[in-house]
């Protein structure tokens, strides 16, 4: 582990963890105090210990009753359903503002994916294509679904994607799907194209995973 030097110090504690869980430098079941991490970091305990909150709420770390931390691992089934759980969550959303929702705003988010494409701004569309499934949810103007969308992607685009070089060609393909399917208020087809998105990015990151 690296000394943490920028603020906030608990995000930049979250990463780090969460990149070593991912990346199985830490291990299924490995056991993390709050004392070891905050001197490996060069940290106080009180910024590890919100990291340790984050991860916990993430399902990343479970409490034991020593009041330390064991890590939650990430193994090629745990990764299969976590995207296929995130494709339900998404999925029904999506449906949700067809159904009845305003969707301007996924049109002008995916257009800030097309534009960053366009531009081979991969960085840029990697960022905008993350903002583009949450504009789903923020379409429904409903807290709680948003809060649960959003934390979702954060554990899986943290924790795996963002450490990819997916196939941009494949992914703004099945962005517009997804956008299309929207636009026309096609139920079967939106539902189709969410899932067809979240298992091309599970198998790379499966792939990922197994290498």
């Amino acid at each position: 582990m690296e000394p943490v030097s920028l603020l906030p110090l608990k995000d930049h504690i979250v990463e780090i963890l969460r990149r070593e869980i991912f990346s199985g430098e830490l291990k299924n079941g490995d056991e993390l105090a709050q004392e070891s991490v905050a001197g490996a970091l060069k940290v106080s305990r009180i910024p590890v210990r919100e990291a340790f909150l984050r991860l916990e709420a993430e399902g990343l770390l479970e409490r034991l009753p020593n009041r330390h931390m064991r890590v939650v691992g990430i193994t090629t089934t745990r990764l299969w359903q976590n995207f296929h759980v995130l494709a339900a969550i998404e999925g029904e959303i999506a449906l949700q503002v067809v159904s009845g929702g305003t969707f301007s705003g996924v049109g002008e988010a995916f257009a800030r994916c097309r534009a960053a494409y366009e531009k081979q701004e991969w960085s840029i569309l990697r960022r905008e294509d993350r903002a583009f499934h949450l504009s789903l949810s923020a379409a429904l103007d409903n807290h709680t679904l948003r809060q649960l969308h959003e934390i979702q992607h954060r554990v899986l685009f943290a924790g795996t994607m963002d450490n990819l070089r997916p196939d941009w060609d494949k992914v703004i393909a099945l962005d517009e799907g997804i956008w299309r399917a929207v636009r026309a208020r096609d139920e079967s087809d939106l539902r189709r194209a969410v899932y067809e998105y979240y298992t091309v990015l599970a198998q790379d990151a499966v792939k990922e995973l197994e290498q």
